[in-house]
């Protein structure tokens, strides 16, 4: 196979982005339909009709800015959305995993145009099937001019220095004369100065400007994504392309981009959409440029290759090897097999032209109950009925046989208003169900609010809770880790020069071309870092130093606290173990002066002589109780053995008064027959 031709390529190209989505099926059609529906426009399928009501309901509108708080909460405040985990414990991959959070972090949310970009993005998907964003570094010039008096050589040497980098260009340089006295001079020097830089730029692409194969299953896997945009000539020229090439490109016609009219009804508020300069003139005529990823073997190997190409017209632009495809798309509502899923107007879209209808027929019953149309007898005067006026005056024939209370009477129309609004309150349950939103305690008895019922409501909320956690996860397992991966990509590979900015109040300088390591992405949506209660309620101490440290900063960013430097010290950082440890020495060399004082204070010494003297009494008191106790004890032994002497003795007397009135040897006899004394009956057995 032969490398492919520029007229080749143009064919191929060409036909793959008519076959795009955006010009296939009904995706632009709905696109446009969910957008009016949002801005409660009467056109489509909520047209109105002459002489009736034309309220359009606002169900779209009601459930995506009750969405967007909860998402902007998780998105758009402090807190990392994803991160960057080792795949090892080796130390090097770990910092670069950390030092890749926080770039990337600081590029995605941290710019001047970051929320606008990101408060945009999930709106685009909340209202359109998807939203999109594009990311890439862009080449910038920035001039100033720059103006210095009085500047000595050595001031003069040192600026020169500080310009290293920089193109200079010279405009104006006067030497100040000086006096005699005076050992050298000094200068007034002019001089405009250019700095080139890299910025990552991430930018959103409106619904109608983004091209994908139709059928995609994701966006790595088509065979063509892109975007039209539409650039003036100055841009061009700016972006590096010749002067010559860009004066062959066609400007755009007044013809939209697309069969849609999704722009105009965007900008209607502004005057519609318009596709040409207000401004006459070449450096501001817009041309149309097709800015391509297209898999394609074009080098004629037999291996279709993702390539970058740019077309405007019949011209290629740009033509390059690009392995990589720079977008990430946002679905409320993820499809199986598709890259492009659905929208929180979709699935409420058939609620609200329901609502819309149900309001518009009870408002018309409204105004004909407060409006009623009359029964008239053939003998009053029409030009008196039709003359509304107040007070007017309606005239009966003279001759009319008909009272006038049967000439002129209101036509009865039954007011339905209170059975339209048990069918609109249904509509709201089933919308409820349907995408998550509830209305707070609708259809329930405040009064009779039981046990039971509070439980019911309760997990109502925590189901339509869960619909909203679904969409923000969806959201950061898809679009924010594509958006972040590739942003780690891009600027691994294309970032030629150092950055340093600030995370939590400490500057750090990242050099993304250093980056070897190929991190697991890891998604921080959907496990409870959105809920503060439960996050402070999950914190634990039951770790180390560091695991406390990053558990702590953690729960400040959980609890929208995003500068912590001031309030914990980084075990890993040295300078801040160093401010630890020299606080704490300094407490310890406090407390030691504060004992060396009451040592040396007199006062101290006669408390500490006191104490003693106490001590000493207690020992003595402590050894009189002992001697007593011990006293008491020999009496006690003393007086057992006189009771257990003087028993002996009445027993033995006992025996002897017996052995007289019996006439016998009872020590013998008990010996021999052991009897044994009955002290109950006083005698032996």
């Amino acid at each position: 196979m032969t490398k492919m031709t520029e007229h080749e390529l143009l064919s191929l190209v060409g036909e793959a982005e008519r076959q795009a989505a955006v010009f296939s099926g009904t995706l632009m059609r709905d696109n446009t339909k969910f957008l009016e529906a949002y801005l409660g426009e009467k056109t489509g399928d909520f047209s109105a009709v002459e002489n009736q009501s034309s309220v359009v309901s606002t169900d779209i509108a009601d459930v995506i800015e009750a969405d967007m708080p909860s998402l902007a909460r998780v998105f758009l405040s402090s807190g990392d959305i994803i991160t960057f985990q080792p795949n090892t414990n080796n130390e090097v991959e770990v910092t670069e995993a950390e030092e890749k959070t926080k770039y990337v972090n600081w590029l995605v949310r941290s710019q001047p145009e970051s929320f606008q970009t990101l408060h945009n993005w999930l709106k685009d998907a909340e209202i359109q099937k998807n939203g999109v964003v594009k990311y890439f570094i862009e080449e910038q010039k920035e001039v100033e001019v720059v103006e210095y008096t009085g500047v000595d050589a050595q001031e003069l040497s040192a600026i020169r220095d500080s310009l290293v980098g920089s193109t200079v260009d010279k405009v104006k340089v006067d030497v100040v004369e000086q006096e005699e006295f005076e050992e050298s001079q000094t200068f007034d020097i002019k001089f405009r100065v250019t700095t080139e830089k890299q910025k990552v730029c991430i930018i959103n692409i409106p619904p109608e400007s983004f091209l994908i194969t139709r059928g995609a299953s994701s966006l790595e896997s088509a065979e063509m994504v892109g975007d039209r945009v539409r650039k003036t000539r100055s841009e061009l020229l700016a972006d590096g392309f010749s002067k010559d090439l860009i004066s062959r490109l066609p400007t755009v016609s007044d013809k939209a981009i697309q069969e849609s009219n999704i722009a105009s009804v965007r900008n209607k508020d502004q005057g519609g959409e318009t596709s040409e300069s207000t401004i006459s003139e070449w450096a501001s005529e817009f041309v149309e440029v097709s800015d391509l990823y297209v898999k394609i073997d074009f080098d004629g190997d037999g291996i279709a290759e993702r390539r970058h190409i740019m077309i405007s017209g019949n011209e290629i632009l740009v033509n390059e090897y690009f392995n990589h495809v720079p977008y990430a798309s946002l679905s409320a509502v993820l499809m199986p097999h598709k890259a492009i899923g659905r929208s929180r107007a979709e699935i409420t879209y058939q609620t609200q032209l329901q609502k819309t209808a149900l309001v518009r027929g009870m408002n018309d019953n409204i105004y004909m109950v407060n409006n009623p149309r009359n029964v008239v007898h053939g003998d009053v005067d029409l030009d008196d009925m039709l003359t509304v006026r107040t007070n007017g005056i309606v005239r009966l024939d003279e001759d009319s046989t008909v009272l006038p209370q049967q000439a002129v009477f209101p036509l009865q129309i039954p007011y339905i208003g209170d059975r339209t609004l048990q069918v609109i309150q249904y509509v709201d349950q089933a919308r409820a169900q349907t995408s998550g939103t509830l209305l707070a305690s609708q259809g329930l008895d405040a009064d009779a609010l039981e046990k039971e019922t509070a439980t019911r409501f309760n997990g109502i909320q925590d189901a339509g809770t869960a619909k909203i956690e679904l969409i923000a996860r969806n959201y950061a397992e898809t679009g924010f880790r594509k958006l972040y991966e590739g942003i780690a990509w891009l600027v691994s590979r294309y970032q030629n020069t150092e950055t340093e900015f600030r995370v939590l109040g400490k500057a750090l300088a990242v050099n993304p071309k250093s980056w070897k390591y190929n991190h697991y992405i890891e998604s921080n949506v959907g496990l409870g870092a959105g809920d503060n209660e439960k996050l402070v309620a999950a914190s634990s101490v039951l770790t180390d130093e560091v695991g406390i440290y990053k558990n702590l900063t953690g729960l400040m960013d959980g609890v929208g606290i995003n500068k912590s430097e001031g309030l914990f010290n980084n075990p890993e950082e040295p300078d801040d173990l160093l401010k630890a440890q020299n606080e704490q020495l300094n407490q310890m060399v406090m407390q030691q002066q504060e004992q060396l004082q009451q040592v040396q204070n007199p006062l101290a010494e006669a408390e500490q002589i006191k104490q003693q003297a106490f001590l000493v009494k207690a020992q003595s008191d402590a050894q009189i109780k002992v001697a007593q106790l011990q006293s008491d004890n020999e009496q006690f032994q003393q007086k057992l053995l006189a009771d257990s002497k003087k028993a002996e003795e009445d027993l033995a007397l006992k025996l002897t008064d017996m052995e007289m009135k019996y006439g016998k040897d009872l020590n013998a006899e008990m010996q021999d027959n052991m009897l044994v004394f009955d002290p109950a009956t006083g005698d032996f057995v």
